[in-house]
């Protein structure tokens, strides 16, 4: 009885310790490359995060240039960049942070002034290779990357 109740015991210190572990936040860092300034590139071309496991994205923006990070559908970043360069003659672009309307669009931050930085939370729950890319005017054909999210 005594070797059951152990066991039990063990079982059960597993087990919760395995739910905290996926619980836990998975903290990703990128920035934009500012050695030389405005190259309008990100410094990581790979990110890599495990689906279904919350995301703490970290951007940071030591360069001159304003920039937004957009995280989108696999597959959409021609589309997405497309609808950010028709932006110019938006008079409302700035105030949108130049992130297009787009349901290929998952999650956006607003314009990083040089020398700030913005987190962003969420989940990914498939699998995936989807494009990072900043939509401010003329960057995101430079200024892209992937978000490999895998099992």
């Amino acid at each position: 009885m005594k070797y059951i109740y152990s066991t039990l015991i063990l079982l059960s210190f597993a087990w919760i310790g395995d739910a905290e572990e996926k619980n836990k936040n998975q903290v990703i860092q990128l920035s934009a490359k500012a050695d030389p300034p405005g190259q309008m590139k990100f410094a990581q071309a790979l990110i890599k995060a495990k689906a279904g496991v919350p995301i703490e994205l970290i951007f940071k923006n030591p360069d001159l240039l304003q920039h937004n990070v957009l995280i989108l559908k696999p597959g959409t970043k021609d589309k997405v960049g497309a609808l950010a360069d028709a932006m110019l003659t938006d008079p409302e672009a700035l105030k949108k942070n130049y992130v297009p309307t787009s349901p290929d669009i998952l999650h956006s931050s607003k314009l990083i002034n040089p020398g700030g930085s913005e987190t962003l939370k969420f989940t990914i729950k498939k699998a995936g290779d989807y494009p990072i890319i900043c939509t401010f005017p003329g960057h995101w054909r430079l200024m892209n990357a992937i978000l490999k999210v895998e099992n």
